[in-house]
C-alpha cells in the first residue's frame, strides 16, 4: 500500500504549508477586524431593540384581542 492520499498527492508531513514569504502577512487587516467588530456590535444591539418592540407590540394585540379595557401601557414615575 502507498501513503497517498485520496487526491494523488503525497501524505501530509506534520507542518503547515508555506503559502507566503512574509510572515507579517495577516489575511486580514486590524481596522477591517474592527469594522466588522463594530458592525456586528451594532447589528446585535438593534436586533435586541427590535426583539423588544416586537414583544411589546405582541402583548398589547393580546391584551386588546382578550378585550380587555386597560391595555395601556402603565409608566411608573422615574424617582422611585
Amino acid at each position: 500500500m502507498s501513503t497517498r492520499g485520496k487526491s494523488g498527492g503525497a501524505a501530509p508531513s506534520g507542518e503547515p504549508p508555506d503559502h507566503g514569504s512574509d510572515p507579517n502577512l495577516r489575511p486580514v487587516s486590524d481596522a477591517m477586524l474592527a469594522v466588522f467588530l463594530a458592525a456586528l456590535a451594532i447589528a446585535l444591539v438593534l436586533g435586541y431593540l427590535f426583539l423588544n418592540k416586537l414583544v411589546d407590540i405582541s402583548r398589547q394585540e393580546d391584551c386588546m384581542l382578550s378585550r380587555s379595557r386597560n391595555c395601556a401601557a402603565i409608566e411608573l414615575p422615574s424617582d422611585r
